[in-house]
């Protein structure tokens, strides 16, 4: 590793990176819904996670497992939960959503005139949400149902998490995440645990995709 100090203080030129020699990874088809299934003992839970994790790794998911996977995979579902404790948390955090969904649909025009943070998070959200990939069937149209999903996940979002409420971007990561859900409630959940982790590696690592991205991040972080 060769850097260069410039004249400017608290910048360096990296001109030679050795990366040494790359492993080789055998690759494999992606995992399929009959693979998955051999994963889940008798009452649901998944058996042997280390294992399905390294298989994910080398070859990904076909599409039908996703929706299912994904739950797991960002920390929604717990790994050695039950078809009916998944069952029963599903229809929880259902009713924890729609009651914070209401919070922020029942603001009159007056309060949110009093209220500039709310209006300025509802202002990057419709920004960010029109800028969405219109290529993708799901997003494509102007009064496109899974656009209105976006905005309404993202404002619930905001009432979720009010201090970091919402940053450009966002809605970048949750776009994937509600196109293989087709859900508004699950396609939330994974996303708060999602961003769960990005604060935490935030915390941990003091670098981010905040900071990558040029994000302020919330004196809480």
């Amino acid at each position: 590793l060769e850097i260069n100090q410039q004249e400017e203080p608290g910048f360096e030129v990296i001109t030679r990176l050795d990366l040494g020699p790359r492993p080789e990874v055998q690759r494999r088809g992606p995992a399929t819904m009959e693979e998955w299934a051999k994963y889940q003992d008798s009452e649901g839970r998944i058996t042997n996670v280390p294992h399905l994790k390294d298989v994910i790794f080398k070859g990904g998911l076909c599409h039908a497992v996703r929706r299912e996977a994904w739950k797991f995979l960002l920390c929604y579902f717990p790994w050695n939960s039950t078809h009916e404790e998944r069952k029963l948390l599903q229809k929880r955090k259902t009713d924890e959503y729609f009651r914070m969904k209401l919070q922020w649909k029942s603001v009159s025009e007056e309060q949110e005139r009093r209220n500039s943070r709310l209006r300025d998070y509802r202002s990057l959200i419709e920004k960010d949400v029109n800028r969405t990939d219109r290529n993708n069937k799901f997003y494509e149209g102007l009064d496109n149902p899974g656009l209105i999903l976006l905005h309404d996940i993202l404002m619930t979002y905001c009432m979720f998490d009010f201090d970091l409420g919402y940053v450009q971007g966002m809605s970048d990561l949750l776009s994937p995440i509600l196109f293989v859900m087709e859900n508004e409630v699950d396609a939330f959940w994974c996303f708060v645990s999602f961003m769960d982790e990005m604060v935490m590696q935030c915390v941990h690592y003091r670098t981010s995709l905040f900071s990558t991205l040029g994000f302020a991040v919330h004196e809480k972080l």
